[in-house]
């Protein structure tokens, strides 16, 4: 069975578990460690270290595993990249949707072109590109023109 553990508790145990200076913080003063590296833990979770007998927190931290990747992270004194790991930690590397999005514009040339109609005079501006001829202003269809 696997047990979830309070985030905040989570990056004060894994920080011990790769720096032996803080492990000493963190045996000494239990939450008020979460200071040193700006980490504001919710009441259960102070509650919680500050509750724990020594030998009990002593052992969690020894039974503690970081990835060698995450370690340089754990060692720093950061708690919002602490936390950051976590989160990658937890994600795992499944890709986030992103959309689709389409192809970059190729090169254009501007030209002007006559589209009008010489009962009403209208002109479109248009460029050509490499797929053809894209309007930029001129009549849209889904708007109807006044009078109709």
């Amino acid at each position: 069975m696997k047990v979830e553990v309070p985030r905040g508790i989570e990056v004060l145990v894994k920080k011990a578990a790769v720096d032996p200076d803080f492990k000493t913080e963190l045996m000494e003063r239990r939450s008020g460690a979460a200071d040193i590296i700006g980490l504001e833990l919710n009441g259960a979770e102070a509650a919680m270290l500050d509750g724990i007998p020594a030998e009990q927190l002593s052992a969690f931290i020894a039974n503690t595993k970081v990835a060698p990747r995450l370690r340089p992270v754990f060692r720093g004194y950061a708690a919002a990249a602490m936390l950051a790991a976590l989160g990658v930690a937890v994600a795992g590397c499944i890709p986030a949707a992103t959309g689709s999005r389409p192809d970059e514009p190729g090169p254009t040339e501007p030209i002007e072109k006559d589209t009008g109609d010489d009962a009403t005079g209208s002109q479109a501006t248009a460029q050509q590109t490499d797929v053809g001829w894209d309007v930029e202003t001129g009549i849209r269809p889904d708007i109807p023109e006044e009078g109709d």
